[in-house]
């Protein structure tokens, strides 16, 4: 599959996807392979001093851009 095609596959699928976004407390991008979004969503809706150390999430086909998340929980503290 050619970049080209990999970029319009992905743009046809953003649409339908980006309401899970919208919903979710943190918007991060989705990724073909990425955090579990209901994980992450769980974690940060805890308050911070009950949030296990360190964060923990399994990787899915359709998830939160791992990056992003690990990022966000690192200027969270």
């Amino acid at each position: 599959m050619t970049e080209e095609h990999r970029t319009r596959w992905w743009r046809r699928r953003t649409p339908a996807a980006a309401k899970s976004v919208e919903e979710s407390p943190a918007a991060f991008d989705l990724v073909r392979r990425g955090y579990d979004r209901q994980q992450v969503d769980a974690h940060l809706a805890l308050p911070p001093e009950q949030r296990p150390r360190p964060a923990a999430f399994d990787i899915v086909r359709i998830g939160y851009e791992r990056r992003q998340v690990d990022e966000a929980l690192r200027e969270q503290g």
